[in-house]
């Protein structure tokens, strides 16, 4: 086990790198396989079972809604303990939230399944045939809400401790096994059941080796027990959490509704397309705030010198990670999406592609600053902003589609997204003084980042697009390393770099 993995070890900067570089690879790795195997597995399903499996797996973010919050408010406590070890009440906090979550899970799933019930009797256009089996995976799939919640309660343990690696070793292989057993699975079962019976193991595999290792990690597990009275401080925290992780789908997708309502539906796939590349890019910035969140949480009270530099390094590692696929993707825009769907779509996509690449770069930078709110135990001030931004954005989104078409709405999306991030910076520093010098620190990076996007704006032939590339990430890096990063930071990172070159066999 690594030392960021040791109960009670204080995270640093290179550790924040380390972790960082352990998420990317468990979000990574999975993706691959998907896009292997998931030709074979359309093919053996059908379109149709295919449909409803896609569909089967949405209902995991709406069964999120049931976490309430509990999961992050789990990992801030844990993370938060005096003194950073390990009591029997801290053992007792993780059973207790961790049932009070597969008890939500479950009740989350009894819901699911009589809304599924409704709708595949009610609602779904499916062939006479396939109604049994369809209703019947459903109902399995839903009966996976306790494993959700529970897994995911576990996963907060383990960011509290730092145990990045341990977990996402856990997890790969399971999260590999989710594409891979189905297909399995059809050679010789020709159901949308096996498929579901297939997930159903996965998770409880998930869940056993998690909870195998969290006895490792925290022994005082084997005589926890059941403490309601704990659930108030975790149900505090993640009550306003809730309210933040109900606004995010509004400001983020009220966009692609609005656009069908005032111009047309056709048009929104103008949107949309660019938008759903564009965003994964959060793969990324998510992997970092993963990382930096219980290090924040686990030194802001003690240390606040190193929950600013945690933050500075955080900043920074998303700048770093997000500047050049958005770069790319900006330049190149109109030649990726006249290669992917045609010139056409491209003349109405690409200024909408680079608008979105300035607002996912920034609210990536934006996401350590709202984690680092959370993690001081002020989520009500998270909850209140996203209130607020609701209230203005609606306004003049419709505003800009009234005036502007389809590009006024990424316009606006992404200036929301750049007063989102200034305005919160200004709002942290009031509720955390010592964050002060680590905003000025990476504000350099952050600004020549956006206005090196809006350069990028400017249509231009593709050898001028080249040369652009090659300039903007000579001028962006050399920012980041000669202004923002201190000496430690530079060594941190050599250092977190000389490991990857070793591993895979790279001597310089």
């Amino acid at each position: 086990m690594s030392s960021s993995d040791k109960t009670g070890s204080s995270p640093r900067s290179r550790h924040i790198l380390t972790s960082t570089g352990w998420n990317i690879i468990g979000r990574i790795a999975p993706v691959f396989v998907a896009i292997l195997v998931t030709p074979r597995l359309i093919h053996l399903l059908g379109l149709s079972r295919w449909g409803i499996f896609t569909i089967a797996l949405s209902l995991i973010s709406t069964l999120g809604i049931f976490d309430l919050g509990l999961g992050r408010a789990l990992t801030r406590a844990i993370a938060d303990r005096p003194e950073g070890k390990t009591t029997p009440e801290t053992a007792d906090l993780i059973f207790t939230g961790s049932a009070m979550m597969g008890l939500m899970g479950g009740l989350g799933g009894l819901v699911a399944a009589g809304l599924v019930g409704l709708w595949v009797d009610h609602g779904l256009k499916i062939a006479p045939e396939l109604h049994s089996e369809v209703l019947w995976s459903l109902w399995i799939f839903c009966a996976t809400g306790p494993l959700l919640m529970i897994n995911a309660a576990f996963w907060g343990v383990f960011t509290g401790y730092n145990s990045f690696r341990t977990v996402n070793l856990i997890t790969i292989p399971v999260s590999v096994a989710y594409y891979v057993a189905p297909v399995l699975v059809l050679y010789v079962w020709d159901s949308l059941i096996g498929v579901m019976l297939a997930i159903f193991a996965c998770r409880l595999w998930l869940t056993f080796a998690y909870a195998r290792s969290l006895l490792h990690l925290v022994p005082a597990l084997k005589h926890a027990r059941f403490r309601g009275y704990l659930l108030k401080p975790l149900l505090r925290i993640g009550g306003w959490m809730t309210v933040s992780n109900l606004a995010f789908p509004i400001l983020n997708y009220v966009d692609r509704f609005m656009i069908a309502s005032v111009v047309s539906a056709a048009a929104t796939s103008f949107y949309t397309t660019p938008a759903d590349v564009v965003t994964r890019f959060n793969m990324l910035s998510s992997s970092v705030s993963a990382s930096s969140f219980p290090a924040l949480a686990s030194s802001w009270r003690r240390e606040p010198e190193r929950a600013s530099e945690i933050y500075c390094t955080s900043v920074l590692a998303v700048s770093a990670l997000l500047f050049p696929p958005c770069l790319i993707t900006a330049l190149f825009s109109h030649t990726f999406l006249s290669l992917w769907i045609d010139a056409s779509f491209a003349d109405h996509s690409a200024m909408i592609m680079r608008f979105l690449c300035v607002g996912v770069f920034l609210s990536g930078v934006d996401s350590i600053a709202s984690g680092l709110l959370d993690a001081i135990g002020r989520p009500d001030v998270n909850a209140r902003f996203s209130i607020g931004e609701i209230i203005f954005y609606l306004p003049v989104l419709y505003l800009s589609l009234i005036y502007f078409g389809v590009p006024g709405a990424a316009c606006a999306w992404a200036v929301r997204i750049c007063a989102d991030y200034g305005v919160r910076s200004l709002v942290s520093l009031r509720f955390y003084a010592p964050l002060k010098p680590a905003i000025l620190r990476v504000l350099p990076a952050t600004v020549s980042g956006a206005v090196l996007l809006v350069a990028a704006m400017v249509g231009v032939s593709s050898a001028m697009a080249a040369g652009e590339m090659f300039l903007s990430l000579l001028i962006f890096y050399a920012v980041l390393w000669f202004v923002c990063l201190n000496h430690g930071e530079r060594e941190a990172f050599l250092a977190f770099s000389g490991k990857i070159r070793k591993r895979i066999g790279i001597n310089i």
